[in-house]
């Protein structure tokens, strides 16, 4: 112990290894030691710390106070007495004897942390944010905490949880244990938890900035943007020039679809530093997103000429369909991709973008080769097991059935306000939402995460195997829970009066079971385009989260061929419940195709609906620049020019494939 008076003995120390665990048994073993040596300082003070931990403060104070007076320069008996008085909520001596604490071994992390939680405790904020910090930079470097990032790092997060939920086990107050648990918590998606251990962090310490950071992140992950805003807010008044934060203010409204703003919070912060890269980039995706399309090109160029390597404005440009590469610019892309130390993300980059040049100039036996390069890339970087999905997938079929969804047919909210719009990514449901958006009854929200979290918090992190079971296990009463708090969520991120919305999250075709529990009357909008079509775009593109299936042709074609089967179940368990719009009939007729989709809707027609392209909104997908011209009736056959090296996107279609657009009969 700090600043013992006396070495103690190996029984004392086995006393104190029991306090934790065990402190009733710590006290008995102590108890019988000092009916031998009943003056001795390190038994008073292991007895009293158990008492402590027992509840019992009252009898501790009667061991501290006259210890504390015998041995005054002693820091952990007046920890230990600080700590006691606390729990009695006498502040001014806990304060006292806190602060004497410090005094005394001023490296000692736990005085720091009992005198911080003391301050927080006694409405003495200022001073206690003064004591977490030196409390948060003597702990960093504990040995046992310093394992546990090491671990984390390493990719053993099931180590480092083990050595960060120890420390909390004996430490609950320990703002950098809780901090690494959450941060453990936000690599393996319990982002719940995050979220709750690092409230409590940052409420304690507001000056603990990684961890306020830390917060701002999970609440952007649980899309709570508002809050994330307030929060952002909040801390601006303490540091109003700092750049990072002005950053995060404008990801936080344009998340609430507030585009503006966060466009004139990156200006604000160009005018200060007009070559700051990254954002610049981030100005040049919002520009893109609004539809300022030329200067989003400007300013990507500009990148490009202070970075010439910058894999990520490349790849940005490529993705403006109607930009075309120039052959300098092809060029001074694969001179890029001979740049030294160039990082993996930007080869991946680079090597998209060049295949899209190539694709341009019809060079496609090169394009191809690129892109199967980049898809490489990126596939050695995630771990995806294609078998897994296609057993989730499975289990679906095989659980939710037609009796399985009569006997819960009086569930769910009577709520005709969403408008889901799912299917294969690169499916043309982004042309979709653009048309449905264009009609004065339904807003559009874009793509959201809140059915894959609503999914997330029903099986409580006991993974996907447990989905079904608990869809199974809904009642009434629960169900009408998470369909509000469904729309809770998109109540927030609505900015306009109308009646209905659109969540168009292709991937929640894997949710439409629970989309018919929550709301057994909304709309359910499936977009398929041709298998090939729509894998071969897909093979082209660079994804976020959630696409994993697309870098692999043959898994791609098992994804596609089991989103069929899928969907083809939900047709025969509930039939006309999902209403099938293909892609190549919407673009060859679109008026009887968009009219019927409006009926099926319950809407009026409208004319705007016809011209899609001349609605004004955000758009987020790779497909913007595409549903901002005006409906074509081309033939989508450009994967033929690179039918040559597709066999194995094909073969694992198999009859998907040979049926398009019937669905085989063996499903």
């Amino acid at each position: 112990m700090a600043s013992s008076p006396n070495p103690p003995n190996s029984a004392i120390v086995r006393a104190a290894q029991l306090l934790q665990d065990n402190p009733a048994r710590a006290e008995a073993e102590i108890v019988a030691l000092l009916k031998a040596t009943p003056d001795d300082p390190e038994a008073q003070l292991v007895l009293a710390v158990a008492l402590r931990l027992q509840g019992r403060s009252a009898e501790a104070l009667h061991l501290l106070g006259p210890l504390a007076e015998k041995q005054p320069q002693w820091a952990v008996a007046q920890q230990e007495l600080g700590l006691a008085l606390s729990a009695q909520g006498a502040w001014p001596l806990a304060l006292g004897a806190l602060r004497k604490a410090v005094e005394l071994a001023p490296s000692l992390p736990s005085a720091w942390r009992a005198l911080a939680d003391a301050l927080h405790a006694a409405g003495e904020p200022a001073e206690a944010d003064l004591a977490y910090e030196r409390f948060v930079l003597l702990a960093s470097s504990d040995p046992l905490l310093s394992e546990a990032v090491a671990a984390l790092q390493n990719g053993r997060a099931d180590i480092a949880e083990s050595h960060a939920r120890l420390r909390l086990r004996f430490e609950p107050s320990d703002i950098v244990a809780a901090r690494l648990l959450a941060d453990i918590c936000r690599h393996t998606g319990r982002i719940e938890e995050a979220e709750r251990l690092l409230g409590d962090v940052v409420k304690r310490a507001r000056s603990f900035w990684p961890a306020q950071l830390d917060y701002i992140d999970t609440l952007f992950r649980l899309g709570r943007f508002r809050d994330a805003r307030a929060r952002i807010e909040q801390l601006l008044m303490v540091r109003p020039d700092d750049a990072g934060l002005l950053s995060l203010k404008s990801l936080a409204v344009a998340n609430l679809g507030d585009y503006d703003a966060a466009i004139a919070i990156l200006r604000q912060l160009l005018a200060q530093n007009n070559t700051a890269r990254d954002t610049l980039l981030r100005l040049a995706h919002l520009l893109r997103v609004v539809g300022a399309r030329d200067e989003a090109v400007d300013i990507y160029s500009r990148v490009i000429a202070l970075d010439p390597a910058c894999g990520e404005a490349y790849l940005a440009l490529a993705n403006l369909t109607t930009y075309r590469f120039a052959d300098f610019e092809v060029e001074a892309i694969r001179q890029a991709l001979e740049t030294k130390d160039l990082s993996e993300q930007a080869r991946i980059d680079l090597r998209f973008a060049l295949g899209h040049g190539l694709d341009q100039l019809g060079q496609y036996e090169q394009a191809f080769q690129n892109f199967a390069t980049a898809n490489a890339l990126k596939r050695m970087q995630i771990d995806f097991d294609i078998e897994a999905v296609e057993d989730t997938m499975a289990r679906a079929r095989q659980s939710q059935s037609a009796s399985f969804f009569a006997a819960r047919s009086k569930m769910g909210l009577d709520d005709l306000s969403p408008v889901f719009i799912v299917g294969m990514p690169r499916s043309g449901s982004t042309l979709v939402e653009q048309i449905l958006a264009s009609h004065s009854q339904l807003e559009a929200l874009g793509e959201l995460r809140l059915l894959y979290r609503l999914a997330g918090a029903i099986t409580e992190g006991k993974g996907d195997t447990a989905y079904d079971m608990a869809l199974a296990a809904l009642d009434a009463d629960s169900t009408a829970a998470y369909g509000r708090a469904y729309l809770d969520d998109i109540a927030q991120l609505k900015t306009t009066s109308r009646n209905g919305f659109i969540d168009k999250t292709p991937n929640n075709f894997l949710h439409v079971g629970l989309i018919h529990l929550l709301f057994p009357r909304a709309a359910i909008i499936d977009v398929r385009r041709h298998p090939m079509a729509c894998g071969f775009s897909n093979f082209t593109h660079l994804f976020g989260p959630g696409h994993e299936f697309s870098y692999r042709l043959n898994e791609m074609g098992r994804f596609y061929r089991s989103y069929v089967q899928l969907m083809d179940h939900y047709d025969q368990v509930l039939p006309g419940r999902v209403f099938r719009l293909h892609y190549e009939d919407l673009v060859m007729d679109p008026k009887t195709q968009i009219t019927q989709l409006l009926a099926h809707l319950g809407l009026e027609f409208e004319e705007a609906c016809l011209s899609p392209h001349l609605t004004r909104r955000p758009i987020l997908t790779p497909s913007a620049e595409q549903v901002r011209q005006p409906l074509s009736r081309s033939t989508d056959t450009h994967w033929h020019h690179y039918q040559p090296w597709l066999s194995p996107l094909a073969e694992a279609l198999g009859p998907v494939l040979e049926c398009y657009p019937a669905v085989p009969s063996s499903f």
